[in-house]
C-alpha cells in the first residue's frame, strides 16, 4: 500500500501502515523541515537522510535534527553532499542536550544516539549500511525496529531507497 500525502511544503510517501508487516517508510521533502503529519509506527526509529545540504544553513539542519530526536530518532545516517556537516551539527544538538535538559537521554547512562555519515559511498552502499548495521545502543533497541528514509528534492533517490528497502524485506 502506498499513501501519498502532499502539501505545499512537503510530500510524504509512506509504504507501511502496520508495524507487523512493514518496518519502514520513505519520505520525500521539498524543504528540510520535519514532516509533522508523519505517523511513526514505533516509539523509536532509525533515520536515513539523503540530501544535498550545501546550501542549507546550520540552524535549519539543527532544527530538523532536534525534531527528529523529539520524535524518537535513536540512529542517524546522513548521505549526500555536505552530509558530514549535517552529521556534525546533529552531534552538536545531542551534546548540547547531554549538557542541558537530557531530553534525548537513553534508559542507561551508557546509551547514546548514534550518528554516521557516508560521503564517500554510493547511495546503495549507504542504504545497505542503514538497513544492515545501524543498530542503536542497547537501551534504545526496544521499540526501535522502524526505519525512516528521508530524501530531499530527489525522486530518483526515493525510488532507489524504496526499492532497496523492499528487496531487503523492510516493506511490501
Amino acid at each position: 500500500m502506498i499513501l501519498l500525502v502532499r502539501t505545499s511544503e512537503w510530500q510524504c510517501v509512506i509504504r507501511s501502515c502496520e508495524m507487523s508487516k512493514n518496518r519502514s517508510c520513505v519520505v520525500g521533502l521539498e524543504s528540510l523541515q520535519w514532516p509533522d503529519k508523519l505517523v511513526i509506527a514505533s516509539k523509536r526509529f532509525r533515520l536515513f537522510v539523503a540530501a544535498d545540504v550545501r546550501s542549507i544553513d546550520a540552524r535549519t539542519l539543527a532544527d530538523f535534527g532536534e525534531m527528529a530526536l523529539k520524535n524518537g530518532m535513536v540512529y542517524f545516517c546522513a548521505w549526500g553532499s555536505d552530509c558530514e556537516r549535517f552529521h556534525d551539527i546533529l552531534d552538536e544538538v545531542i551534546v548540547a542536550d547531554d549538557l542541558g535538559e537530557h531530553l534525548f537521554a537513553g534508559p542507561s547512562p551508557h546509551d547514546t544516539i548514534m550518528t554516521t555519515w557516508h560521503d564517500d559511498e554510493t547511495l546503495e552502499d549507504a542504504v545497505e549500511f542503514f538497513t544492515a548495521a545501524a543498530y542503536p545502543t542497547h537501551g534504545f533497541i526496544p521499540d526501535s525496529e522502524y526505519w525512516i528514509a528521508i530524501c530531499l528534492k530527489n525522486h530518483e533517490w526515493e525510488a532507489t531507497i524504496r526499492e532497496q528497502l523492499r528487496r531487503g524485506g523492510f516493506s511490501s
